[in-house]
């Protein structure tokens, strides 16, 4: 029988490069709820969170509550040897709060990886860890200020950019023109309205896009408008990605059975965690639709977590260059980005160590 038998929770702030802005929030740094957990076998094992209450509800502080007085209690009684039991036991430990359930989750995979001496990818799905091409970020901006973000990162290496709309200022189509003008026509562009468009809205925008070559667009509309994001979906020119709207089993149920995205957009800070996210791949698989692996503004163990779910389960699309932003990861063996590829560590369990 194995025991949990010392945690610890802490929160550090992170600085970013350069300010995260898009439709629903602006970030100028990221805070990074981080957990420690030890077993009576001396295996310690790391996970983490970040809040973004514009989209998960969660804040620093209910992160840490939620996490300190319902997660960890939760997993005292259980005897470790389960694993389905303990990670069952994260999953209802409190209702929602998938943030700090995530946060705990990735620490006790990064424990069990550790326990079996192998690499935290070979424990989700024996896969070994490579690089891979991710797609970066332009944030919301004036069209010029996006247009030179896209020639920097381009610069950098990277060959797919995500761009931020939802301005709401009758701007949208001239930042995208703007940046396919000064890129070419072989960079991959995508694109995120972060809910903020209506239906009616959201065709016409994308009758507009669709002949600047744009990929895919992501949550044109308000999460819970279901039919609304089924509307554009049956009617777009181009293939809709649900992200906001997908949070649980439960969501993404409601997305298949009314045929209302082309792409699931899985992130750890929504499902809760690696747990829940492996067992919503299988059912996105069953269903033939596409699927990525993304990540909000978090910190590298997180970040690192949900590359090694990529990586493990082969996602077709993949959104991670968080951790690329963010000026001192205070951490060892977390994400590095080379020439548009991100790079995470070798060795046994996650890879990360806390300074």
């Amino acid at each position: 029988m194995s025991r949990i038998v010392q945690t610890e929770v802490k929160t550090v702030e992170l600085s970013l490069s350069t300010p995260f802005h898009t439709s629903l929030r602006s970030a100028y740094s990221v805070i990074d709820v981080r957990v420690t957990i030890e077993t009576d076998d001396g295996i310690r094992g790391v996970g983490s969170a970040s809040p973004t209450a514009k989209i998960t509800g969660e804040t620093t502080e209910s992160i840490k509550a939620a996490i300190s007085n319902f997660v960890l209690p939760a997993l005292q009684s259980i005897d470790l040897d389960d694993e389905v039991a303990a990670f069952e036991a994260i999953q209802k430990s409190i209702v929602l709060n998938n943030a700090a359930k995530a946060a705990v989750d990735i620490a006790l995979h990064d424990a069990y990886a550790k326990r079996r001496a192998v690499s935290l990818a070979q424990y989700l799905n024996h896969r070994d860890l490579s690089e891979f091409e991710t797609d970066a970020t332009i944030s919301l901006n004036t069209p010029s200020a996006m247009e030179n973000q896209a020639l920097e990162l381009v610069g950098a290496g990277f060959r797919s950019l995500k761009i931020k709309l939802g301005g709401r200022d009758d701007r949208d189509i001239e930042r995208v023109k703007r940046i396919r003008q000064a890129l070419g026509r072989d960079a991959v562009l995508r694109v995120d309205a972060n809910q903020a468009w209506g239906v009616k809205e959201s065709l016409q925008y994308i009758d507009k896009l669709a002949p600047l070559g744009v990929e895919f667009v992501e949550q044109p509309v308000y999460r819970k408008d279901l039919l609304g994001l089924r509307e554009v979906t049956k009617h777009s020119a181009l293939p809709i990605a649900a992200d906001e709207s997908v949070f649980d089993a439960y969501d993404l149920n409601h997305i298949l059975f009314l045929q209302a995205a082309h792409i699931i957009n899985l992130k750890l800070m929504k499902t809760g965690g690696l747990y829940p996210a492996k067992e919503m791949i299988k059912t996105i698989q069953e269903a033939g639709l596409d699927w990525m692996v993304g990540s909000m503004m978090e910190g590298p163990a997180s970040v690192v977590a949900a590359a090694t779910l990529a990586v493990a389960f082969d996602s077709r699309y993949k959104d991670l260059d968080a951790a690329y932003f963010l000026g001192n990861q205070e951490a060892a063996g977390g994400p590095e980005y080379r020439n548009g590829k991100l790079i995470v560590g070798g060795g046994i369990g996650l890879g990360v160590a806390y300074h």
